[in-house]
């Protein structure tokens, strides 16, 4: 005897030496930067492609421009007078869009005034649609912040003369320059051209082209909607970026697979080594050398058996003679004469003395105490299996569980059992009314599956207990406990 425990301790001391010990590679030297891994872990500042701009939305960069000036006839024939005798008011108002910093359109009216070969005042109004192009807009797609455009244009549309009713098409052209004044003003000064046909003032011959309108003139435009362009990210830093997170991620996964299995194996192995010196009577007097090793809160309710139940009433009770005070000498068991009331009701003297002392200390009560406890409902059969579930759902953390549901529905069915199903929620998370509800959730869930298995509404008891915190960690306390009783 003395010898076996000398080398037990032996190899106690050399796997708690093992754990402790710094893993290192044999004839190996290794050096790990970790530089480089913090950088790529940190927030990626944004790159942009050179020269590349998103286009605009549908309500983004549309603007109103409106304008005053001057505006010259010259015709065919052209008369007497020179460009400054032929002056003439004019105003022009437009409505457009810019679909990217370069490319835009709008449709301008424009008109009031002027005179015609014979020097005659006449009226007119010209209304056309021109497809805009921006000189400097490239510039938008290397810095934000761009005050000046020069765009110029052209398109169609058509003149009117109020005086003798004459509708040609004209071909506009021109070009504008802007200088921004604030993200929705800016000032603009336009040069304007319009050419249509010489018969246009009621002189010259029909369907040539020869009159001409000249006009300058400044003005305001205003930007309506969303103002601006959004330059263009380049992506391919975060594809790359992308592709390292989920490498370094798959390295930690299979460490972390590696370090559980290890952890399990030291743990299953310090188990065997405690079921050893409870079996010797020892674990009273060396259980201290394994509280260090448990100190980790991360412990999860265990399943406890009957059986198991039974083998730890005969550790503590090391001189138990092994006989059921039940079993008579005729070697029948009396529970089933007995009236199960007086066997539950402790310190009565309905039962046998040797009985009832068990019944009275719960540190040493014998399996056949336990078994009576049992039929008479007062003690769930064996332990309650625990099911667990996910943050504020109701869905279990591991499809997995399920086996268990299979295996308690078979044995209630079997043997005609009650089954109590009780939900539970994590009390540090959530209010007390979510508690509440997730609880209720959970336990409905839980005996769903059962009658799903066979079972009858009628034989499942559902209690709620709302948010607890029973267990370590907290993750323990969201759970379905499931016990089975005896109808």
């Amino acid at each position: 005897m003395t010898k076996h425990i000398i080398l037990f301790f032996a190899a106690l001391c050399s796997l708690h030496n093992h754990a402790n010990a710094a893993p290192s590679d044999s004839d190996t030297v290794r050096y790990e930067s970790f530089s480089n891994g913090i950088e790529m872990l940190r927030p990626m500042q944004p790159s942009y492609l050179d020269g590349v701009v998103v286009p605009t939305r549908k309500s983004g960069n549309w603007f109103v421009s409106l304008s005053g000036g001057a505006s010259a006839f010259l015709g065919t024939p052209l008369g007497c007078e020179d460009l400054f005798g032929r002056l003439k008011p004019s105003y022009t108002m437009g409505v457009g869009k810019w679909f990217t910093p370069s490319v835009g359109v709008r449709v301008n009216y424009s008109g009031l005034h002027f005179k015609d070969s014979q020097l005659s005042t006449q009226e007119y109004h010209h209304v056309h649609a021109d497809l805009m192009w921006n000189l400097l807009g490239s510039r938008y797609a290397k810095q934000d912040n761009v005050r000046w455009s020069l765009s110029p244009y052209a398109g169609l549309g058509l003149l009117h003369n109020a005086d003798n009713g004459h509708n040609p098409l004209a071909i506009s052209y021109g070009i504008q320059g802007q200088y921004r004044l604030s993200k929705r003003v800016s000032v603009l000064m336009e040069l304007s051209g319009t050419t249509t046909f010489q018969d246009f003032d009621g002189y010259g011959k029909a369907n040539h082209l020869g009159d001409h309108m000249l006009s300058l003139t400044a003005g305001f435009s205003f930007n309506i909607g969303k103002v601006g362009w959004k330059r263009a990210v380049d992506t391919h830093p975060y594809e790359r970026h992308n592709e390292w997170l989920t490498g370094y991620a798959n390295t930690l996964t299979e460490r972390n697979r590696q370090y559980a299995g290890k952890l399990d194996k030291e743990r299953r192995t310090l188990d065997e080594l405690k079921k050893i010196l409870e079996i010797e009577g020892l674990l009273d007097t060396y259980g201290h050398l394994f509280e260090d090793m448990e100190a980790d809160d991360r412990r999860f309710p265990v399943n406890n058996y009957s059986g198991l139940n039974s083998l730890r009433a005969r550790l503590k009770n090391r001189h138990w003679d092994g006989n059921s005070p039940l079993v008579t000498e005729t070697g029948t068991d009396s529970i089933q004469g007995m009236n199960t009331d007086s066997i539950c009701k402790v310190g009565t003297d309905s039962l046998p003395g040797k009985w009832n002392a068990a019944i009275n200390r719960p540190d040493t009560v014998s399996a056949a105490g336990y078994f009576a406890l049992m039929q008479h409902g007062g003690e769930c059969i064996g332990s309650p299996v625990y099911f667990f579930f996910d943050l504020n759902t109701a869905h279990l953390t591991d499809s997995l569980q399920k086996v268990n549901l299979d295996a308690l529905a078979h044995v209630a069915k079997k043997y005609g059992l009650s089954v109590k199903v009780t939900g539970a929620a994590d009390s540090a998370t959530g209010t007390a009314s979510i508690n509440n509800a997730l609880s209720t959730a959970r336990a409905d869930y839980i005996a769903g599956e059962l009658i799903k298995r066979g079972l009858s509404a009628e034989s499942i008891t559902r209690t709620y207990e709302g948010g607890i915190s029973y267990y370590v960690p907290n993750e323990a306390n969201r759970h379905t406990k499931v016990e089975l009783y005896f109808r």
